[in-house]
């Protein structure tokens, strides 16, 4: 049986209203009183114009500390329906005698979807981002309210009144919207911050294969896993990114640049990753050997010590220091920025 996914944007888009997660994260992403700027300046909240949300996501992830991404437009699409006393807040049905001639309230929930499956495959993919909070997905919600009487001599069972409440990225845009991105590339930078438009801008433009390949899923996964990875990447990245020129002409070099010295930094990558994991190989078959070795002679006593000298000088505990060592390389190897994008690179498919 295939995946809801159309299901499963609906339940982050129902959670998303009822938790009342957009005027949480608002206030997340406001300026501290008095200040123009942003209290987190790696927070960027951007509305992408684009269907396809994986370029972007991919893309900005890597520079980001938080991705607030929202996707104005669409159509109106229902969602679910709530109700409540108006007297005790409670579901109609459950709520007591002496609300019995209270006003139920009738809420509508909308948002503003094109394709629910489309959305939901890709709240699906990026979950392991959503749930760590690298990454919220900020829907355009609508809450539609009316009111019916519950009093026996009512005259009609619908009260004059209809409210629509919307929660929207765009509505303060000095506050919450950083940058509008349409065509992979950003148009608009409402919010006037210089850092996070030169964050954000010439990363779209780079050309980074291992991105493009890899799907999205397998991009999510591999950086919740690898967080040393993907922190000294955004700290290379960053710089930069921070770096580029605003001239359009100086940025087109500097970008081709910075395009050869990152295929250049995975290709090193790579080949360092495969000559300690050659080296492994055979410490780690060394190490096995030594502590089979070594416990023979510990459980069977001295006519079986000859066992360890076929190991050569030192045995079994110069086999444990090796492969200590070579843990204590890969750990290196995480802390180096190409690190996360040689990781990439190998879930990527070729064009």
């Amino acid at each position: 049986m295939p995946d809801d996914v159309a299901g499963y944007a609906r339940r982050y888009l129902v959670d998303f209203i009822d938790g009342n997660r957009g005027e949480e994260i608002a206030r997340e992403l406001a300026p501290p009183a008095g200040r123009s700027g942003r209290s987190r300046p790696f927070d960027v909240s951007v509305a992408s114009l684009d269907q396809d949300l994986s370029f972007l996501t991919k893309r900005a992830t890597l520079v980001t500390a938080k991705l607030v991404l929202s996707q104005p437009g669409g159509a109106l699409c229902y969602l679910a329906n709530r109700e409540r006393c108006k007297r005790c807040g409670e579901d109609p049905s459950r709520c007591g005698r002496e609300c019995r001639f209270e006003d139920i309230q009738i809420d509508d929930l909308y948002a503003e979807c094109e394709d629910l499956e489309r959305l939901g495959a890709y709240l699906r993919d990026c979950a392991p981002l959503l749930e760590s909070g690298q990454l919220v997905y900020f829907p355009q919600t609508s809450r539609r309210s009316h009111l019916e009487s519950r009093a026996p001599d009512a005259q009609s069972t619908s009260s004059p009144f209809d409210s629509v409440g919307r929660i929207e990225l765009g509505d303060h845009p000095d506050r919450t919207l950083d940058l509008i991105v349409k065509g992979h590339r950003v148009v608009d930078v409402p919010s006037g911050d210089p850092v996070k438009a030169r964050l954000v801008t010439p990363l779209l433009r780079l050309d980074l294969p291992m991105l493009e390949g890899t799907s999205l899923r397998d991009y999510c996964a591999i950086l919740t896993q690898e967080g040393d990875a993907l922190a000294a990447t955004q700290a290379y990245l960053r710089g930069r990114m921070l770096d580029v020129d605003t001239d359009p002409e100086k940025a087109l070099v500097q970008l081709a640049k910075l395009d050869a010295e990152i295929q250049e930094g995975v290709r090193a990558a790579r080949s360092e990753v495969a000559r300690v994991a050659r080296r492994s190989a055979v410490q780690a078959a060394g190490a096995a050997v030594a502590t089979v070795a070594a416990t023979l002679v510990a459980v069977e006593g001295a006519q079986l010590a000859p066992v360890l000298g076929m190991l050569g000088a030192g045995g079994f505990f110069s086999a444990v220091l090796a492969a200590d060592q070579y843990a204590d390389r890969r750990g290196e190897l995480r802390q180096r920025p190409f690190y996360l994008l040689w990781l990439l690179s190998r879930r990527s498919v070729p064009a």
